[in-house]
């Protein structure tokens, strides 16, 4: 089973990028499932329910949110009923939304869940590790994914050998620049510290270049705005994993510049 997830899409250049690339990575890979971050898809910042549509339309399996889950406020208007919407469940317990979805695929059931990192991150929330370890003790399913939405590496590499061989795939988000180490762990887990950013190349980790530099020079406070000329970047993984054994046996990773 072949699951393709794409890395935090972005804005405008995020959304024609996933469309482009993703039909023609169809005519080319055998792709099952599809997973994509999608907390940056509107304006580079939330998902309203239109671009959570418009990702269902493109035939993904799950989206996942992040820190920015709620940053749209639209997003309180659908998010109990998005089944295929998953925001960190390491959130309050009182937070809107879901914290990870099983779906059936054939015969198999995949959980995709997601947690959100402690570690230079904004917010309290409870530890990812434990909470990650309550799904799986409380949801039984033949395929686990984790989307982990942090800043620190560190985090990310500890919580993918902590539970080699418990999670199939393991997936970093969040800093948008894809890392130079995806591979199989020891015990069949397939782990990427970050699957990178679809959106802007052009930008600041998405933003207009002028506004960040304007910031670290000049301390300036211009609100974010997407970058929305230029080149795009798609950046993804490709993963299988044995139907039989439940694990993972390959693990790609995915630069396109367009």
């Amino acid at each position: 089973m072949n699951f393709l997830i794409i890395g935090d899409v972005f804005s405008k250049l995020g959304r024609k990028s996933l469309e482009y690339n993703l039909k023609k990575l169809r005519e080319t890979e055998a792709i099952h499932f599809v997973i994509v971050n999608g907390e940056n898809t509107s304006h580079g910042r939330g998902l309203n329910e239109g671009h959570y549509k418009w990702l269902l339309e493109q035939g993904i399996q799950v989206i996942t949110l992040g820190n920015h889950s709620f940053s749209n406020r639209s997003i309180y208007k659908y998010i109990d009923e998005a089944k295929n919407l998953v925001r960190p469940a390491n959130f309050s317990d009182d937070a809107k939304g879901q914290g990870y979805v099983t779906i059936k695929y054939n015969q198999l059931s995949v959980t995709v869940m997601q947690v959100v990192g402690q570690v230079f991150m904004n917010g309290e929330v409870v530890s990812p590790f434990l909470k990650a370890q309550e799904i799986l003790d409380q949801v039984p399913s033949d395929i686990y994914v984790c989307d982990f939405h942090g800043e620190a590496t560190s985090e990310k590499i500890a919580f993918g050998y902590h539970f080699d061989g418990k999670i199939q795939i393991i997936f970093g988000t969040h800093t948008h620049v894809q890392t130079n180490d995806a591979r199989l762990l020891d015990q069949g887990t397939a782990f990427i510290t970050d699957v990178g950013m679809t959106g802007p190349l052009d930008g600041v980790i998405g933003v207009e270049k002028r506004i960040i530099l304007d910031r670290y020079l000049n301390n300036g406070l211009e609100r974010f705005s997407p970058q929305e000329t230029g080149k795009t970047q798609f950046s993804a993984v490709l993963v299988e994993v044995n139907e039989i054994t439940k694990k993972a046996s390959k693990i790609k990773t995915i630069r396109i510049i367009d």
